[in-house]
């Protein structure tokens, strides 16, 4: 995902999905503050519950006021290996 991407979620809860350090998958539901930049790590997106880095990002699912969800982003299922 990309910074252009993320800064559409603003606002918005979300049903997000990424891989920890050690490569396991992590989900949260919670609400989108803000997406930043911070040199030498990349993209976050900033959350109520945690701060997450774009590159990790597996899926991102919007949440409505009714409960319904889209799909917002999905990562390819080829994703790149990177360093913690």
């Amino acid at each position: 995902m990309v910074i252009t991407d993320a800064k559409k979620l603003i606002g918005k809860i979300c049903a997000i999905e990424w891989l920890s350090r050690t490569g396991d998958p992590l989900r949260a539901v919670t609400k989108v503050h803000d997406v930043t930049y911070v040199p030498m790590y990349g993209g976050y997106l900033v959350t109520d519950t945690e701060d997450v880095r774009l590159d990790r990002i597996l899926k991102v699912q919007y949440i409505g006021e009714n409960g319904s969800t889209t799909m917002e982003f999905d990562a390819p299922a080829e994703r790149e290996r990177v360093a913690a």
